[in-house]
Protein backbone atom coordinates (compact mmCIF):
# COMPACT_ATOMS: atom_id res chain seq x y z
CA UNK A 1 0.00 0.00 0.00
CA UNK A 2 1.12 4.08 -0.76
CA UNK A 3 1.53 6.28 1.97
CA UNK A 4 -1.59 7.41 1.40
CA UNK A 5 -3.53 4.69 2.09
CA UNK A 6 -1.58 4.14 4.84
CA UNK A 7 -2.53 7.39 6.36
CA UNK A 8 -6.39 7.31 5.53
CA UNK A 9 -6.13 4.08 7.69
CA UNK A 10 -4.95 5.18 10.59
CA UNK A 11 -7.19 8.33 9.94
CA UNK A 12 -10.00 6.03 10.17
CA UNK A 13 -8.89 3.75 13.23
CA UNK A 14 -8.41 7.40 15.03
CA UNK A 15 -11.74 8.30 14.21
CA UNK A 16 -13.08 4.93 15.35
CA UNK A 17 -11.40 5.20 18.71
CA UNK A 18 -13.00 8.85 19.47
CA UNK A 19 -16.11 7.55 18.37
CA UNK A 20 -16.04 4.55 21.02
CA UNK A 21 -14.52 6.65 23.92
CA UNK A 22 -16.96 7.31 26.65
CA UNK A 23 -17.75 11.06 27.11
CA UNK A 24 -16.32 12.66 30.72
CA UNK A 25 -19.03 13.26 33.25
CA UNK A 26 -18.77 16.35 34.26
CA UNK A 27 -18.26 18.08 30.50
CA UNK A 28 -19.96 16.42 27.51
CA UNK A 29 -17.20 18.13 25.12
CA UNK A 30 -14.72 15.97 26.60
CA UNK A 31 -13.77 12.27 25.93
CA UNK A 32 -12.04 9.41 27.82
CA UNK A 33 -9.53 7.41 25.49
CA UNK A 34 -7.36 4.77 26.58
CA UNK A 35 -3.77 6.16 26.10
CA UNK A 36 -2.12 3.38 24.92
CA UNK A 37 -4.42 3.03 21.73
CA UNK A 38 -4.24 6.39 21.71
CA UNK A 39 -0.51 6.77 21.15
CA UNK A 40 -0.10 3.65 18.96
CA UNK A 41 -2.51 5.49 16.42
CA UNK A 42 -0.26 8.66 16.63
CA UNK A 43 2.61 6.29 15.91
CA UNK A 44 1.01 5.03 12.71
CA UNK A 45 0.30 8.40 11.84
CA UNK A 46 3.52 9.68 12.18
CA UNK A 47 4.98 6.69 10.19
CA UNK A 48 2.60 7.65 6.99
CA UNK A 49 3.36 11.38 7.23
CA UNK A 50 7.21 10.25 7.00
CA UNK A 51 6.22 7.91 4.34
CA UNK A 52 4.36 10.55 2.28
CA UNK A 53 7.29 13.18 2.89
CA UNK A 54 9.06 10.46 1.03
CA UNK A 55 7.21 10.30 -1.40
CA UNK A 56 6.90 14.12 -1.89
CA UNK A 57 10.61 14.23 -2.01
CA UNK A 58 10.95 11.25 -4.58
CA UNK A 59 8.14 13.09 -6.37
CA UNK A 60 10.16 16.34 -6.64
CA UNK A 61 13.36 14.70 -7.17
CA UNK A 62 11.81 12.50 -9.89
CA UNK A 63 10.19 16.06 -11.57
CA UNK A 64 13.29 17.96 -11.37
CA UNK A 65 15.05 15.31 -13.00
CA UNK A 66 12.78 15.04 -16.05
CA UNK A 67 12.77 18.46 -16.30
CA UNK A 68 16.54 18.75 -16.44
CA UNK A 69 16.35 15.82 -19.12
CA UNK A 70 13.35 17.63 -20.56
CA UNK A 71 15.42 20.85 -20.99
CA UNK A 72 18.45 19.13 -22.15
CA UNK A 73 16.66 17.52 -24.62
CA UNK A 74 15.36 20.24 -25.34
CA UNK A 75 18.94 22.29 -25.58
CA UNK A 76 20.15 19.15 -28.03
CA UNK A 77 17.07 19.51 -29.98
CA UNK A 78 17.69 23.34 -30.53
CA UNK A 79 21.59 23.02 -31.00
CA UNK A 80 20.92 20.29 -34.05
CA UNK A 81 18.46 22.63 -35.58
CA UNK A 82 21.12 25.21 -35.50
CA UNK A 83 23.87 23.24 -36.42
CA UNK A 84 21.49 22.23 -39.28
CA UNK A 85 20.43 25.97 -40.11
CA UNK A 86 23.71 27.08 -40.56
CA UNK A 87 24.90 24.21 -42.88
CA UNK A 88 21.64 25.19 -44.90
CA UNK A 89 23.17 28.72 -44.64
CA UNK A 90 26.69 27.86 -45.36
CA UNK A 91 25.54 25.98 -48.47
CA UNK A 92 23.16 28.68 -49.85
CA UNK A 93 25.96 31.09 -49.52
CA UNK A 94 28.53 28.78 -51.11
CA UNK A 95 25.81 28.27 -54.09
CA UNK A 96 25.11 32.08 -54.63
CA UNK A 97 29.23 32.57 -54.48
CA UNK A 98 29.77 30.06 -57.23
CA UNK A 99 26.77 31.80 -59.03
CA UNK A 100 27.75 35.30 -58.75
CA UNK A 101 31.39 33.96 -60.11
CA UNK A 102 29.82 32.33 -63.05
CA UNK A 103 28.03 35.44 -63.91
CA UNK A 104 31.44 37.28 -63.74
CA UNK A 105 33.15 34.57 -65.86
CA UNK A 106 29.94 35.64 -68.63
CA UNK A 107 30.65 38.97 -68.50
CA UNK A 108 34.32 38.57 -69.19
CA UNK A 109 33.76 36.27 -71.81
CA UNK A 110 31.62 38.39 -73.50
CA UNK A 111 33.52 41.71 -73.04
CA UNK A 112 36.59 39.58 -74.52
CA UNK A 113 34.35 38.03 -77.47
CA UNK A 114 32.92 42.37 -78.16
CA UNK A 115 36.58 43.34 -77.52
CA UNK A 116 37.89 40.91 -80.38
CA UNK A 117 34.88 41.53 -82.68
CA UNK A 118 35.37 45.70 -82.54
CA UNK A 119 39.54 44.96 -82.91
CA UNK A 120 38.67 43.10 -86.08
CA UNK A 121 35.99 45.60 -87.40
CA UNK A 122 38.66 48.50 -86.69
CA UNK A 123 41.14 46.32 -88.55
CA UNK A 124 39.26 45.94 -91.31
CA UNK A 125 38.00 49.44 -91.52
CA UNK A 126 41.34 50.74 -91.33
CA UNK A 127 42.37 48.45 -94.17
CA UNK A 128 39.51 50.03 -95.96
CA UNK A 129 39.90 53.37 -95.67
CA UNK A 130 43.86 52.97 -96.73
CA UNK A 131 42.29 51.47 -100.47
CA UNK A 132 39.98 53.99 -100.12
CA UNK A 133 42.59 56.62 -99.83
CA UNK A 134 44.92 55.27 -102.16
CA UNK A 135 42.25 54.81 -104.77
CA UNK A 136 41.05 58.90 -103.75
CA UNK A 137 44.59 59.99 -104.64
CA UNK A 138 45.10 57.75 -107.83
CA UNK A 139 41.62 59.70 -108.68
CA UNK A 140 43.25 62.84 -108.15
CA UNK A 141 46.27 62.05 -109.95
CA UNK A 142 43.99 60.72 -113.01
CA UNK A 143 41.74 64.36 -112.99
CA UNK A 144 45.54 65.99 -112.90
CA UNK A 145 46.41 64.59 -116.28
CA UNK A 146 43.55 65.76 -118.21
CA UNK A 147 43.48 68.84 -120.38
CA UNK A 148 40.54 70.37 -118.26
CA UNK A 149 41.90 70.60 -114.48
CA UNK A 150 40.23 73.91 -113.68
CA UNK A 151 37.60 73.09 -115.04
CA UNK A 152 36.62 70.32 -113.32
CA UNK A 153 38.15 71.73 -110.28
CA UNK A 154 35.35 74.16 -110.45
CA UNK A 155 32.41 71.48 -111.01
CA UNK A 156 33.78 69.61 -108.08
CA UNK A 157 33.59 72.92 -105.60
CA UNK A 158 30.17 73.56 -106.78
CA UNK A 159 29.19 69.78 -106.53
CA UNK A 160 30.60 70.41 -103.21
CA UNK A 161 28.50 73.61 -102.20
CA UNK A 162 25.46 71.64 -102.94
CA UNK A 163 26.29 68.48 -100.84
CA UNK A 164 26.79 71.04 -97.75
CA UNK A 165 23.77 72.63 -98.55
CA UNK A 166 21.68 69.57 -99.02
CA UNK A 167 23.08 68.21 -95.29
CA UNK A 168 22.16 71.91 -93.83
CA UNK A 169 18.55 71.14 -94.91
CA UNK A 170 18.48 68.03 -93.97
CA UNK A 171 20.12 68.75 -90.09
CA UNK A 172 17.51 71.64 -89.98
CA UNK A 173 14.29 69.01 -90.45
CA UNK A 174 12.55 71.48 -92.65
CA UNK A 175 9.50 69.04 -94.65
CA UNK A 176 7.20 70.71 -97.30
CA UNK A 177 3.50 71.18 -96.18
CA UNK A 178 1.45 68.31 -96.99
CA UNK A 179 -1.21 70.76 -97.93
CA UNK A 180 1.32 72.44 -100.85
CA UNK A 181 0.20 69.87 -103.46
CA UNK A 182 -3.59 70.57 -103.10
CA UNK A 183 -4.92 72.08 -105.95
CA UNK A 184 -8.81 72.98 -106.33
CA UNK A 185 -10.45 71.29 -109.33
CA UNK A 186 -11.99 73.38 -111.90
CA UNK A 187 -14.74 71.99 -114.28
CA UNK A 188 -15.63 73.86 -117.34
CA UNK A 189 -19.53 73.84 -118.37
CA UNK A 190 -19.13 72.87 -122.33
CA UNK A 191 -22.45 72.88 -123.33
CA UNK A 192 -22.61 76.64 -121.50
CA UNK A 193 -20.03 78.00 -123.89
CA UNK A 194 -21.29 76.44 -127.06
CA UNK A 195 -24.60 77.89 -126.79
CA UNK A 196 -23.32 81.07 -126.58
CA UNK A 197 -21.00 80.87 -129.66
CA UNK A 198 -17.64 80.46 -127.88
CA UNK A 199 -15.06 78.45 -129.02
CA UNK A 200 -12.88 76.91 -126.15
CA UNK A 201 -10.22 75.44 -128.82
CA UNK A 202 -7.31 77.71 -128.93
CA UNK A 203 -4.98 78.79 -131.67
CA UNK A 204 -1.92 76.83 -131.48
CA UNK A 205 1.11 79.40 -131.18
CA UNK A 206 4.75 79.06 -133.24
CA UNK A 207 6.80 77.83 -130.18
CA UNK A 208 10.34 79.61 -130.69
CA UNK A 209 12.89 77.03 -130.97
CA UNK A 210 14.30 76.09 -127.50
CA UNK A 211 17.71 76.95 -127.53
CA UNK A 212 19.99 73.19 -125.84
CA UNK A 213 22.86 74.42 -124.10
CA UNK A 214 24.98 71.75 -123.61
CA UNK A 215 25.25 70.69 -120.28
CA UNK A 216 28.85 70.22 -118.38
CA UNK A 217 29.50 66.58 -117.58
CA UNK A 218 28.52 66.55 -113.60
CA UNK A 219 31.12 64.61 -111.56
CA UNK A 220 29.68 63.56 -108.40
CA UNK A 221 33.20 63.49 -107.00
CA UNK A 222 34.07 64.66 -103.19
CA UNK A 223 37.82 65.78 -103.36
CA UNK A 224 39.98 68.62 -102.34
CA UNK A 225 40.75 71.14 -104.61
CA UNK A 226 43.51 71.80 -102.71
CA UNK A 227 45.66 68.87 -104.14
CA UNK A 228 45.21 70.24 -107.62
CA UNK A 229 46.48 73.59 -107.05
CA UNK A 230 49.80 72.27 -105.34
CA UNK A 231 49.57 69.84 -108.35
CA UNK A 232 49.83 72.30 -110.70
CA UNK A 233 51.68 74.53 -109.30
CA UNK A 234 54.60 72.18 -109.21
CA UNK A 235 53.92 71.21 -112.55
CA UNK A 236 54.87 74.75 -113.35
CA UNK A 237 58.01 74.22 -111.33
CA UNK A 238 59.13 71.58 -113.35
CA UNK A 239 59.53 71.08 -116.54
CA UNK A 240 56.72 68.94 -118.28
CA UNK A 241 58.69 68.59 -121.61
CA UNK A 242 61.80 66.25 -120.10
CA UNK A 243 59.89 64.64 -117.64
CA UNK A 244 57.92 61.63 -119.00
CA UNK A 245 54.89 60.57 -116.91
CA UNK A 246 54.93 56.69 -115.68
CA UNK A 247 51.68 54.71 -117.09
CA UNK A 248 49.16 54.41 -113.80
CA UNK A 249 48.20 50.83 -113.09
CA UNK A 250 45.83 51.32 -109.77
CA UNK A 251 42.33 50.96 -109.41
CA UNK A 252 41.33 53.75 -111.71
CA UNK A 253 45.04 53.40 -113.75
CA UNK A 254 44.23 50.54 -115.22
CA UNK A 255 41.19 51.73 -117.48
CA UNK A 256 43.39 54.97 -118.70
CA UNK A 257 46.27 54.72 -121.35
Amino acid sequence: MSAQDNMEKVLRELHVLLSKSNPYERDSNYLVVNKKEMLDVLKQLAVCMSEVMDEYELTKQGREQAQRENRKIGEEIINDARAKAEDVYAASVMYTDEALRRILDIMDEANESVKAVYDSMGEKLANERKLVSGDKLELKSLLQDLKDTDKYMGIIEERNKKIAKEKKWKGEGTEPSPYAAVKPEIKINRDYFEQQGISLEEPEEEQPEEKTEKAAPEISVNLDSEYFKWKEQEGKEGNPEDEKQPEKKGFFGKFMK
